[in-house]
């Protein structure tokens, strides 16, 4: 029994504001790690509800408990969408590893992940093995340097692209501007797909509204589609996805993961009114 009977722990938070009258505070039982990069602050917290968190410039960017929902929507949306089964892909970002696991459990032959930030790997490697465990894999090709630079260098073609990035500010403003999509256009494959987060339409309009207008400059299709994801801001997030050839969905052995399934595939590209005039 305490002897400061009317004594109260003291409680810690990190809280990820969302404006300047709004934030989304978890419950934190540890600061894991705080380090500033190069390119970004990373910092990882412990907390109750959601195990381990990691934060990039104060932002979350995915949670033990529901980083499945993200990297099941970033991945298996375009493999399905794709007018063939794709074997190669280029994930830019992704640093913790899991776009890169996910589409290994989807049977591709080939991936290539290029991350701008080398500390966001170790630090993954340290707190989330479970999803850097994909770059182990030999059909896994981890490159640590610059995505824009890559796509613009690189003589390969793809059957997908992945832009598995933070949010348009800093080092990921130029993975949203229509030169970039346009080099994107030059390495993907006829029938191939290119996809990206494109935040938050409630809290992040200016994300949904930068990646529609940069890919309709190169691409003819182009759709937004959605998930809930509980600890991105609102839990109401985005993803924008383009093509060379009309978005059809593939219908043969749709494999399901724990967020994805045929049902979430055809309904996702449903969005609410103000969010599909983001998208014009």
């Amino acid at each position: 029994m305490s002897i400061y009977p009317s004594m109260k722990l003291i409680e810690n938070w990190f809280s990820e504001r969302y404006s300047d009258n709004l934030q989304l505070s978890f419950r934190v039982s540890d600061q894991l790690l705080s380090v500033k990069t190069d390119f970004q602050r990373i910092d990882v917290f412990e907390t109750y509800d959601f195990g381990k968190l990691l934060s990039i410039d104060g932002t979350v960017q995915l949670t033990e408990k529901d980083e499945f929902v993200y990297h099941d929507m970033i991945t298996r949306m375009p493999f399905y969408y794709s007018d063939t089964p794709p074997e190669n892909a280029l994930v830019i970002g992704g640093g913790d590893g899991g776009a890169a696991g996910e589409l290994l459990k989807l049977g591709l032959k080939s991936i290539t992940n290029v991350e701008i930030d080398g500390q966001v790997v170790e630090v993954c490697k340290k707190h989330f093995p479970s999803l850097t465990a994909s770059f182990n894999d030999p059909k896994v090709n981890l490159v640590i340097d610059d995505g824009i630079k890559y796509v613009n260098n690189s003589k390969e073609k793809f059957d997908m692209v992945i832009i598995d990035s933070t949010d348009p500010v800093g080092p990921a403003e130029d993975l949203f501007n229509e030169k970039f999509y346009s080099n994107v256009y030059r390495i993907l494959k006829d029938g191939g797909v290119v996809v990206t987060q494109s935040g938050s339409p409630f809290y992040q309009p200016r994300a949904i509204e930068l990646a529609n207008k940069g890919m309709k400059k190169s691409f003819p299709y182009v759709a937004s589609y959605v998930a809930f994801i509980p600890t991105y801001p609102s839990g109401f997030w985005s993803f924008t996805m383009a093509k060379k050839s009309e978005i059809k969905l593939r219908t043969e052995k749709v494999q399901n993961g724990n967020y994805f399934n045929l049902e979430i595939a055809r309904s996702s590209f449903a969005l609410p009114e103000f969010a599909k005039k983001l998208t014009l």
